[in-house]
């Protein structure tokens, strides 16, 4: 009964992923990064899938169509370090260099293959010796492949988590839209990842040194987990897909990341060490900056990142950063939603206007309402929907 129930867990869990793997597939092009969550989502969706039909006794019916992807980090650790990879602006990887990655995952299948090509009594036999083990002591060499595994995945975890946090502690200076938060996101996925295969290995080393739980438990534990992860993964692929820093930007991240290790107070004389433009020159420089963005009304490019004002306003991107934190003493996300907000509240004011808080949010410039609301309570300290009842309530107040 109670593997049973763990079965419908999983096929519960499973239902979910599919749908929202499904969704990412059809809003994700050939060339976007979330392609790779995308097939991260389906490998989980698989393991889910057997997880359901071992535990619901399903496996005897359709004992083929499980087994077939064995350690399955051997695939999602390359795969997360990709997506990362493309997010944060490197260059593709040539094609032989991609496939070296997926190597250990292509040996281990070929070792595991005369499994797979096996018969289904013999299928059915061994899954059920599996299901029914205790656990014991495994053989030295088989605890040195599947630590080794870990091992593995726990490299590309760090290098992935290294990319991301890069961005992350810069991303305010290059973007005015939820690539920050985008970012946190990502970085919680990694994490969340790293900690799940700590986990095995903790429970992993509990039951082969002191006999705590079965080898079953262990496993269970840990699908239970990635059931959540798929859900994670489904949902920041889905915020944003096509999230890309293009090259420029990462010789920006690059520039700005020095100062992040310097005490607060010497950030901008760090970052900012080899620029030759005098302070009186940036001032000067802040001022046509903000008469241009008005005059313009660049900030209603919902696309509007840095390295775009800085071609619209002939300057170099680097030389715009500096203005923007040193002389007007703020980040670019900060300055362009300043802007964009205050085009919302005259929108809101302005009693010829009748559209939703979505539409209004669209027409300031931003691409979703999460990012408005956000932006809106940091500079107006209330949501848009309460400035909003009490402009009304005055208006009704003042007509009274």
């Amino acid at each position: 009964m109670e593997q049973t129930f763990l079965g419908i867990i999983y096929f519960i869990a499973l239902s979910h992923g599919l749908m929202l793997a499904v969704s990412l597939l059809r809003r994700t092009t050939s060339r976007a990064p979330s392609r790779w969550l995308t097939i991260i989502a389906f490998v989980i969706c698989y393991k889910l899938y057997e997880g359901g039909v071992l535990y619901t006794g399903l496996y005897e019916h359709v004992v083929h169509s499980i087994g077939l992807l064995p350690y399955m980090v051997l695939i999602i650790g390359p795969l997360i370090w990709l997506y990362v990879r493309q997010v944060t602006g490197k260059k593709a990887l040539p094609r032989w260099l991609l496939v070296a990655n997926f190597v250990p995952a292509m040996v281990i299948w070929l070792l595991n293959s005369p499994a797979v090509f096996r018969g289904s009594q013999e299928k059915v036999a061994s899954w059920n010796v599996l299901l029914n083990s205790t656990g014991g002591d495994l053989p030295t060499v088989y605890i040195a492949l599947l630590l080794s595994i870990k091992a593995h995945l726990g490299i590309y975890l760090y290098l992935s988590w290294r990319s991301v946090s890069k961005f992350k502690s810069v991303a305010i200076n290059l973007r005015a839209d939820n690539s920050s938060a985008l970012l946190s996101n990502m970085q919680f996925i990694v994490v969340a990842f790293f900690v799940l295969e700590l986990t095995w290995v903790s429970l992993f080393t509990a039951q082969q040194l002191f006999g705590l739980g079965t080898l079953n438990a262990v496993g269970d534990i840990w699908l239970l987990f990635v059931a959540f992860m798929v859900l994670a993964i489904g949902y920041i692929g889905l915020q944003q897909p096509d999230l890309v820093f293009t090259p420029e930007e990462c010789k920006l991240a690059e520039q700005q990341g020095v100062a992040e290790n310097t005490p607060d107070s010497d950030k901008s004389n760090v970052k900012y060490f080899h620029s030759a433009l005098p302070q009186s020159t940036s001032e000067i420089l802040s001022k046509e900056l903000e008469q241009q963005i008005q005059s313009q009304k660049l900030y209603l490019n919902e696309r509007l990142t840095l390295t775009d004002l800085a071609k619209a306003t002939n300057m170099k991107a680097h030389t715009l950063s500096q203005i923007i934190n040193q002389s007007m003493k703020t980040n670019f996300y900060k300055l362009i939603n300043g802007y964009r907000i205050q085009y919302a509240v005259d929108l809101i004011e302005d009693n010829t206007v009748t559209w939703s808080l979505e539409r209004i949010a669209l027409e300031s410039g931003f691409n979703n309402r999460v990012t408005f609301s956000k932006a809106f309570k940091e500079i107006m300290d209330c949501t848009p929907s309460a400035y909003k009842k009490k402009h009304q309530t005055d208006l009704e107040s003042a007509g009274g």
